[in-house]
């Protein structure tokens, strides 16, 4: 017995980092999955359709940031540059976020390699900022959104949600300037930021990213 519990001892850590890296690669493959589904509908109804991503949300919905999804069918709003929400996409409800893995950024062609920014005590401020990690990172050149904003979000003209949506057209691309890039990586919320238990001196070493194809809506892993 006193073999077993050294040797308990000893494999608890490799078991925990094995969970730990099951998690970023279940986060990673739910939300492969949500983006191929939006895509798929888009394509088959004829419509567009939003992958609503939430970050910053507060009250009942903030159990979905950083990592839940639900679809949407939007369409461009009066102004011309947001969308609308319609309705949500029959059958598909919320998906909840992997514990212990968060989506932490949207990235551009600019900083789709930029992960030196996920530094431990520098991350989401989750009780005031709407943006993963820095504005930076969820801006092409720190001005444009990369990702989109809904009004009339569940028909409250009031509700508009901003910079959470990727929008996939009836042709089977995504209404974005460029590719985008998702990272998802293993982290720990502290407060309003985040620790990141496997990192080295450039940042988080256990992370995927998934890359959006601007032009076909393909969902690949991509290696920074």
């Amino acid at each position: 017995m006193l073999l077993m519990g050294v040797l308990m001892t000893l494999m608890l850590p490799a078991f925990k980092r094995m969970i730990s890296g099951n998690q970023v690669d279940q986060m990673a493959s739910n939300l492969k999955l949500a983006l191929e589904q939006a895509q798929s509908h888009a394509i088959t109804a004829r419509r567009y359709v939003a992958v609503i991503l939430p970050s910053g949300w507060t009250g009942q919905e903030a159990q979905y940031n950083l990592g839940g999804s639900r679809m949407a069918y939007v369409k461009k709003d009066s102004t011309g540059t947001s969308w609308q929400f319609i309705r949500w996409v029959p059958d598909y409800e919320w998906r909840i976020p992997v514990p212990g893995a968060h989506l932490l950024a949207v990235a551009d062609e600019a900083t789709k390699n930029d992960y030196g920014n996920f530094v431990e005590g520098q991350g989401l401020d989750l009780g005031n900022s709407p943006y993963p990690i820095t504005h930076r990172l969820i801006t092409a050149g720190g001005t444009n959104p990369l990702l989109h904003t809904i009004t009339n979000y569940q028909d409250s003209a009031s509700d508009t949600r901003t910079y959470c949506a990727v929008i996939f057209s009836p042709y089977g691309g995504i209404r974005h300037d460029e590719n985008l890039y998702l990272a998802i990586a293993e982290a720990i919320p502290n407060g309003n930021n985040f620790v990141f238990p496997s990192r080295d001196t450039t940042g988080p070493t256990n992370f995927l990213v998934l890359e959006i194809n601007r032009f076909t809506g393909r969902v690949n892993y991509y290696k920074p």
